[in-house]
């Protein structure tokens, strides 16, 4: 595990909306300071930095991608540009 830091209020901020719309995250906190060391998603453990990575802004592009493969087979036919 990293050694802990702190976090930014932008950063908390995106975790805090985050989870709110997510409520099957839950966050993990280890020690007297309940310092989050990663999220619990039912069996899966998820590290801040995946965490970061899972709700980072992605460019149009990417959603695109990300709605056609998880589409029906209808829209997998279709282009990507």
């Amino acid at each position: 595990m990293k050694t802990p830091g702190t976090m930014q209020v932008p950063q908390l901020e995106k975790f805090a909306r985050f989870l709110e719309e997510h409520p099957g995250f839950s966050p993990l906190l280890e020690g007297e300071d309940a310092v989050v060391c990663g999220f619990q998603a039912g069996d899966c453990f998820l590290t801040l930095d995946e965490m970061e990575r899972l709700i980072a802004p992605q460019t149009p592009r990417e959603l695109l991608l990300r709605t056609l493969l998880t589409a029906g087979p209808s829209m997998s036919k279709r282009r990507v540009p």
